[in-house]
């Protein structure tokens, strides 16, 4: 049984971010919330604020994002999973500093579904 989930993907208006929102927006449980990484990190962080999220996507290496966006993350909303997907080693990281390879889209699905290193070796 699949629980329900609320993912914020903070990513730029491309392609990449568009294919993550409609991958993980396939799953009929999960609720997709796309928020522009145009807004810098206090806009992002008043535009969440009432949204009770389960799970942050965000790109790993973005030139646009502070570079503490991971931990400001963590420290704001430490009850909750952060995936950080990195374009440049097809690689996630996952708040638990878990590093995962890439290998295929339904590996994003499973770290979401379980927090578990998908089973791709």
């Amino acid at each position: 049984m699949k629980t329900s989930k609320m993912i914020i993907v903070w990513s730029k208006e491309d392609l990449l971010g568009l294919s993550i929102e409609y991958l993980i927006s396939a799953n009929e449980d999960w609720k997709v919330v796309s928020i522009s990484n145009k807004k810098d990190f206090e806009k992002l962080l008043q535009s969440t604020k009432d949204i009770q999220q389960d799970i942050f996507v965000v790109y790993q290496s973005c030139r646009d994002h502070p570079t503490n966006l991971l931990p400001q993350l963590l420290q704001n909303y430490p009850a909750i999973r952060i995936i950080a997907v990195s374009l440049d080693t097809n690689t996630m990281e996952v708040y638990s500093k878990q590093k995962i390879m890439v290998k295929q889209a339904s590996d994003l699905i499973a770290v979401i579904e379980g927090g578990e290193k998908p089973k791709n070796e």
